[in-house]
């Protein structure tokens, strides 16, 4: 679903079209097509995180299902969390209208005040170990660990100083898994039902996939566990035991494990990085796959996977955060991610009036001077958006 620029809208504000979305908890729930649902929920999302990053303005978007009540049906639930997750408080950004058989959503510019944040973002793409899983870092932590990185210009010198801050006990027990984890590497075959002698942990990640899905299974998660190992300080990924630590290994042919070691490859070199430091060294990676036998005989393999610790940040792909250019909504790249956030201070306030500025002025006044009075009115007095709309419909 693309989302365009409006130069013809009525409003005198930034206007983006998100095309047709069902609205309604109901409705929403009973969309038989998830990937269409899904990218509604990114549209509008994508579109509001542009707003917010370009001095504000109004999400138009046209109603798929008929007899849609904005006061009988609400929003949908999956919208509503996803409004959720961008703001802290919903309604200090945002008021929704329903104008006939279109849903507009007025959306406020960022503010810096309010999170310490510069700009907004869906997802920051960093991910880190947190004890035994890879999660994505949220703008907060991003930002930390970006102006960590700037300050120290890379990690290369970092580690005696992190690990000062952790308790001895638990830098013990983490390097004995670590170490465990290195041996089982370093092994040339493994025999099949043996157990583990470690366990998932900060610097361990294990996998089970079916031979029938292993190569889109090991594609779809690579990249956020290598980023999260990349972030932290290095690990394991091992793919081919189960849950209860027992080698149980993937059957592949050699010409199968070639093409898996290149792609492997490919997924990796792909992954986007930012550097800080001088020395801009490329993602440390060994991969290898360990033969599993049963009594004597070959039946299978287990990927083993170690990365190492990155000197500065690793993508699982590029962050998603968007703003308005030359009137197209545009993802920003890295380099202007990181800026914005630790660099330089923003000036999205351009595109508004870029944008503006070719709007159709020859409409009548009464379409556009009511909002631009009540975004001067809500600053001074708290009145919604749809109260201050319906008042000037009862005295037009």
């Amino acid at each position: 679903m693309n989302i365009s620029v409006d130069l013809e809208t009525n409003y005198a504000e930034l206007v983006l079209d998100v095309g047709r979305v069902t609205l309604g908890e109901n409705s929403r729930k009973k969309m038989k097509d998830c990937k269409l649902r899904k990218k509604q929920n990114e549209s509008v999302s994508r579109a509001m995180c542009a707003l917010l990053n370009s001095g504000g303005g109004v999400i138009k978007a046209e109603i798929e299902n008929e007899d849609y009540s904005y006061t009988k049906d609400g929003i949908g639930l999956d919208l509503e969390n996803s409004f959720s997750n961008i703001l802290l408080f919903v309604p200090e950004y945002l008021d929704f209208m329903q104008n006939g058989n279109y849903f507009l959503i007025f959306v406020k510019s960022w503010s810096l005040n309010t999170s310490g944040l510069r700009i907004t973002t869906l997802s920051s793409n960093l991910y880190k170990r947190d004890i035994t899983s890879a999660k994505v870092m949220n703008a907060t932590a991003a930002l930390e660990f970006l102006k960590d990185m700037k300050k120290t210009r890379g990690r290369l010198y970092l580690r005696p100083e992190l690990l000062a801050k952790r308790p001895c006990v638990d830098i013990q027990e983490e390097n004995n898994m670590k170490a465990l984890a290195g041996v089982f590497f370093d092994r040339t075959e493994l025999d099949r039902k043996e157990k583990l002698t470690f366990t998932e942990s900060t610097h361990v990640e294990i996998k089970n996939f079916s031979t029938e899905k292993l190569l889109q299974r090991i594609k779809e998660i690579l990249p956020q566990y290598v980023s999260a190992f990349a972030n932290t300080d290095g690990g394991y990924l091992f793919i081919g035991l189960n849950e209860d630590k027992e080698i149980i290994g993937f059957k592949a042919e050699m010409s199968d494990l070639d093409d898996l070691e290149r792609e492997i490859e490919k997924s990796i070199r792909k992954m986007p990085v930012h550097h800080f430091c001088m020395e801009k060294k490329k993602i440390n990676y060994s991969c290898k796959f360990l033969g599993v036998y049963d009594k004597g005989s070959l039946c299978g393999y287990v990927c083993a996977l170690r990365v190492e610790r990155f000197c500065c940040a690793v993508f699982a792909k590029e962050p998603d955060s968007w703003h308005v250019k030359d009137n197209r909504v545009m993802q920003l790249t890295r380099k202007e991610w990181i800026q914005f956030m630790v660099e330089a201070e923003p000036k999205f306030s351009s595109s508004y009036e870029e944008v503006i500025s070719q709007i159709n002025t020859s409409l009548p006044a009464p379409h556009s001077w009511p909002l631009l009075e009540w975004q001067r009115q809500r600053h001074h007095c708290p009145v919604s958006l749809t109260d201050f709309m319906i008042r000037v419909m009862l005295t037009s």
